[in-house]
């Protein structure tokens, strides 16, 4: 009988080496941490983009700013400007209703670009 042919040892890859090395890090440790409670929280709110405005399930209605100083006083370990970061991200892509024709989705994401625009310019100005 043959002996099993021994297979190479894959070729490292530097980007996933330093990918996982990083996830493995405390700072990605806490990014995973944030992706998984924040995307979970912002599940729970709707948009209003016409009025720029984030609605939580208590019917408050709160600018980017304001639901970032609301999820640091329920999260103060996240460091507020990456749930600002994370805000963002959704709000980019992440809350699309299921019920929105394409006609919606495409207006909610020209909305949304104005006001994510609108929020850094305000950002840089201060």
């Amino acid at each position: 009988m043959k002996g099993k042919k021994k297979e190479a040892p894959p070729e490292s890859n530097p980007f996933v080496d330093g990918l996982l090395d990083w996830m493995d890090s405390p700072d990605g440790q806490l990014a995973i941490e944030m992706i998984d409670e924040l995307f979970e929280t912002l599940a729970t709110v709707d948009v209003d983009a016409k009025a720029r405005k984030l609605i939580w399930p208590d019917g408050k209605r709160l600018s980017i700013d304001a639901s970032v100083q609301r999820i640091h006083a329920d999260y103060p370990q996240f460091p507020s400007d990456r749930i600002e970061d994370k805000v963002v991200s959704w709000l980019e892509g992440g809350y699309a209703p299921e019920h929105y024709s394409q006609e919606q989705l495409d207006e909610l994401d020209r909305l949304t670009e104005q006001w994510i625009k609108e929020h850094y310019r305000r950002h840089r100005q201060t």
